[in-house]
């Protein structure tokens, strides 16, 4: 399997290559948020034509201005395990739409969607476990150390071939071995079941599943979900609400864009009240 073509090049130090997933669990980070183009930037994300882990990578470096201090870069975004990029992806759903509680989500039984309420900011997370971001593991191959799943190889597996063993790919790409994608091609049944236990237990966690039972058929079903398709608007509804600002006062999108949203939303507000007038007294 080819790398990750957004991956860095790796060190290669006492025979094996340096973790690129950072050491931090769940790092604090500043939100942005402030104007029109930081909800642009979002919306695009979020309704970008590519795979999920390279929308989230997008999304969350458009939403953050820094995350453990340094500024949300993409490779800095694709730094992060996997649980901190789903908590950052939730924090930005909330801080953008804090009302939002209600869902839609399909049981895994009879396949009939439900509502759920469920608080994006609430959900449960466990700390990272010994020797984080590297587990050591004791395979048929020898000692062998892996890092925590992390974007690069969310974008990197996501890409991956389809029927392609996934717990082969992202043993791979996780291996700190300069021939860790060969050799996980090599690993027996037993070596990944002891790697997939390794990562688990030193890896922080985020429970984004919620179990349920589902109100048409009473099985018990897992709800997860989705702040991508849930939460951020479309480009197209902010670039409605800019041509209709744009239409009635002439002013530039480079003039509406800086604007924070609640202050566009709420001039688009009154030209629609004065057009309701106005169409009402015809």
């Amino acid at each position: 399997m080819k790398a990750s073509r957004n991956r860095p090049r790796a060190d290669v130090k006492n025979g094996q290559r340096r973790a690129l997933t950072l050491d931090v669990p769940f790092p604090a980070a500043v939100l942005g948020l402030r104007t029109g183009a930081d909800e642009m930037a979002m919306a695009e994300a979020a309704h970008l034509s590519a795979t999920r882990p390279r929308r989230v990578t997008e999304l969350v470096a458009a939403a953050y201005r820094t995350i453990g201090g340094q500024p949300a870069t993409r490779q800095l975004v694709r730094s992060l395990n996997a649980a901190a990029r789903e908590w950052l992806l939730y924090k930005a759903a909330f801080a953008f739409n804090p009302a939002l509680d209600w869902f839609e989500a399909p049981c895994t039984h009879c396949g009939k969607p439900f509502d759920l309420r469920l608080s994006l900011i609430d959900a449960p997370r466990k700390g990272a476990g010994e020797g984080f971001p590297v587990a050591q593991v004791e395979t048929s191959l020898g000692l062998r150390a892996f890092e925590a799943l992390n974007g690069f190889h969310e974008e990197a597996a996501a890409r991956a071939p389809a029927g392609k063993d996934l717990r082969r790919v992202f043993t791979g790409l996780c291996g700190l071995h300069p021939e860790s994608l060969r050799e996980a091609e090599l690993f027996d049944n037993d070596d990944l079941a002891a790697i997939e236990q390794a990562l688990e237990a030193m890896a922080p966690d985020l429970a984004d599943v919620a179990e349920i039972a589902c109100p048409n058929c009473q099985a018990m079903t897992g709800a997860r979900i989705e702040p991508l398709r849930h939460v951020f608007p479309t480009p197209q509804s902010i670039l409605r609400e800019i041509h209709l600002i744009a239409f009635s006062y002439h002013w530039r999108e480079a003039e509406i864009l800086p604007l924070p949203p609640d202050r566009r939303r709420a001039y688009v507000a009154m030209i629609e009240a004065d057009r309701a007038r106005a169409t009402g007294r015809r």
